[in-house]
């Protein structure tokens, strides 16, 4: 087959099949995760992110590829979830980029589109590290570049093949690879998208999403409108839609829509404003965004019948639903990421406002982080990703976000709740940014979970089953009790300064036998103060930290 042009169908069927290529191997992508622990879900990450994006584009008509791939980039954007899907956003980002204004993209044009991916892509990231998914786009890139091919098809087989080439040197430029026996995980995803890319231009394929396996989402099965709104609606229509536009007045916008109704957020985005009111005339919200351009993405929901609707549910969980009320306006608001519904409340009785479920194996993405920053009437908004693969996303979700947000790059529950803990609220915001910035390099965090997989890694033998007891990431201990290897990683941390232990556990651990492992650190570190939760936290037996 050969194209010397393809245009924005021939691209929605490429990504289209991508997508559903990487949603069939992301448990492969997941088990290139170097360490052995069961929270490898970076092919769940880059996945879920990329549907997303698909979906933008699944039903467009047009044959712009310019447009096409503006749109599939806004929706990667917006769903972006964990740091390799963060990245890979901005790697569609940059081929939207390269791609804009252009209805049929040549071989040269489409080669150059995909190093502005990689130049976005590295622009990114504060620190790029070669050896991961940032070496194959630039790889992928590069040889796009430099060896043109007037056949898009050829040239797609030529990335695919100089990708996957690099993608094998991969453990040459990082010892964690090696020693673990596998190609970068990140990589490999992009890998797998680029040949379904390839796969679909060559064989001419009319692509069709693959809803088969499609993910249950817990949020989904009650609309949000529905869950943050009080019994007594005072406007009944959640209204929002994206402006496909240019050079927009967002203050006059915003002036102008909050005489139509409350919870108001506009939030202007490269080409494109995002609007969200609550509103009893919809109308009124739409023939103002049309006078500014292309309307996208309009969702109208009735907020009465919806709470009507709900009204037929189980009654605790319509108190539950009930406790959900609209914050009032106040100078701070906090958000924290948190799995586990004991460490949940923990957060919420400390005074943070949303608390968004997740954490390991289950990032949030973009979106959801900055429909949490929506839900708050803050002067200033305090985000706790306390997940070193969350903080891209908490990043990206400030960047579309038209209020004061700063994000304090917890890494750990015990960083994020140290943080909650020194906060200040009669104290200014660069005062507590730095006071909560500096708690959190003070709080040493270890961990106690399982080996979901044969391996060597920081030194270690591992057998799939044995316990593996972390400290900052990396694995200290190795064992077959939870007890012992939790008890050997908290002695390995303790320091003549050391002043409080605190420990949460998980779900999967007996109530009774913590207690005695607590009384035996008692013993063992008297001068210390013990603090001890019930978290109820999946997969991990224990996350403790020591200050």
């Amino acid at each position: 087959m050969e194209y010397l042009k393809i245009n924005g169908q021939h691209f929605r069927n490429m990504v289209i099949n991508a997508s559903n290529m990487l949603e069939d191997e992301k448990e492969y992508v997941n088990s290139l995760n170097v360490f052995p622990v069961p929270d490898g879900d970076t092919g769940t990450n880059m996945s879920m992110t990329f549907k997303a994006a698909v979906q933008e584009i699944e039903s467009m008509s047009t044959k712009s590829i310019g447009e096409v791939s503006q749109k599939l980039a806004r929706g990667a954007l917006m769903g972006a979830r964990g740091n390799s899907g963060v990245i890979l956003s901005q790697i569609f980002r940059g081929i939207g980029k390269g791609l804009e204004g252009i209805e049929e993209a040549t071989s040269e044009e489409f080669a150059k589109s995909i190093l502005e991916g990689a130049n976005f892509a590295y622009k990114a990231v504060m620190r790029p590290t070669e050896g991961t998914i940032l070496t194959i786009i630039k790889a992928a890139g590069d040889s796009a570049v430099n060896n043109p091919k007037a056949n898009v098809v050829t040239l797609m087989q030529e990335v695919c093949k100089h990708s996957e080439i690099m993608l094998n040197k991969t453990p040459d430029m990082l010892p964690a690879l090696k020693q673990a026996k596998v190609v970068d995980a990140g990589g490999m995803g992009l890998l797998i998208l680029l040949k379904g890319m390839y796969e679909a231009l060559s064989s001419n394929m009319e692509a069709t999403v693959n809803k088969s396996d499609k993910q249950s989402n817990k949020s989904e099965a009650i609309p949000s409108s529905a869950a943050d709104m009080p019994v007594d609606i005072k406007f009944g229509y959640c209204t929002e839609l994206l402006v496909i536009t240019e050079n927009v007045d967002t203050n006059e916008l915003k002036n102008y829509l909050e005489k139509l109704g409350d919870s108001m957020v506009v939030v202007a985005q490269d080409e494109f404003v995002k609007i969200h009111i609550h509103t009893n005339d919809p109308g009124l919200v739409l023939s103002k965004a049309v006078t500014l351009g292309e309307l996208s993405k309009i969702k109208i929901e009735n907020m009465r019948e919806q709470h009507r609707n709900l009204l037929g549910i189980e009654d605790e969980a319509v108190q539950e639903l009930n406790k959900e009320e609209l914050i009032e306006n106040k100078k701070y608001g906090f958000i924290s990421v948190a799995l586990g519904e004991g460490i949940k409340n923990i957060f919420q009785d400390l005074g943070v406002d949303v608390v968004i479920e997740g954490g390991q194996t289950m990032n949030p993405s973009t979106q959801d982080i900055l429909d949490s920053i929506n839900k708050i009437n803050a002067e200033n908004i305090f985000v706790l990703p306390n997940n070193k693969n969350i903080l891209m996303a908490a990043l990206q979700a400030v960047e579309l976000s038209d209020k004061n947000v700063i994000v304090i790059p917890s890494k750990t529950i015990p960083q994020g709740v140290t943080a909650v803990t020194m906060f200040n609220a009669e104290v200014g915001v660069e005062e507590n940014e730095n006071t909560l910035k500096e708690a959190i390099k003070n709080v040493a965090t270890a961990s106690v979970t399982y080996a979901v997989k044969d391996t060597e890694a920081d030194g270690n033998v591992i057998k799939e089953g044995n316990i593996l007891g972390l400290v900052e990431q990396k694995i200290k201990e190795v064992g077959t009790d939870i007890y012992k290897v939790c008890e050997d990683i908290i002695d390995s941390m303790i320091t003549e300064d050391s002043e409080l232990i605190t420990i949460f556990y998980g779900e999967d651990c007996i109530e009774s036998e913590v207690e005695e492992f607590i009384s035996t650190l008692e013993d063992k570190y008297p001068d210390i103060d013990i603090q001890h939760y019930n978290g109820k936290q999946p997969l991990y037996y224990f996350i403790a930290s020591v200050e």
